[in-house]
């Protein structure tokens, strides 16, 4: 495993911080890999109180995600221990119901793997309208074939 440093966000390739950050999206879905081969799939909403990009504004506040490590004991507590792990963003979304939507498939698809570290699913989802389930779908499609 290729670690850069942890403490920084990578991404994949049609990602990056500027894109991220250009005021078009408000969450994103991202995995840890750590070097045991565990992984972790997680969600983070980017603005505090802003779960629409519609919604956000020029004095929105950060909700640090540059920081962010996760909300899983087990993910922080193996970070406290000392293992060498990279953290990527794989998708970033202009609503927080898309960003669950697409983490919740991500963990239910991951979640039998042995080295998921992901132990529930808890969030509320809702199907999206008929526009936005074909454009999803094949993001969840091109995000399940990374996975594999």
């Amino acid at each position: 495993m290729d670690i850069q440093n942890p403490m920084e966000w990578e991404f994949t390739e049609d990602w990056d911080k500027r894109t991220l950050t250009n005021g078009d999206y408000v969450g994103f879905v991202y995995q840890f890999q750590f070097e045991d081969g565990s992984t972790y799939i997680g969600s983070k909403q980017m603005y505090k109180r802003v779960k629409e990009v519609k919604k956000l504004k020029e004095d929105s506040v950060t909700n640090h995600w540059e920081h962010y490590t996760s909300s899983s004991k087990i993910v922080n507590q193996k970070i406290e221990d000392g293992y060498q792990y990279r953290k990527v963003i794989l998708y970033a979304f202009p609503t927080m119901r898309e960003t669950l939507l697409v983490e919740s498939i991500l963990i239910l698809h991951e979640i039998l793997k042995p080295n998921c570290l992901n132990l529930a699913i808890v969030t509320k989802i809702r199907a999206p309208n008929a526009k936005e389930k074909k454009a999803l779908l094949g993001i969840v499609q091109e995000l399940l074939e990374r996975l594999r």
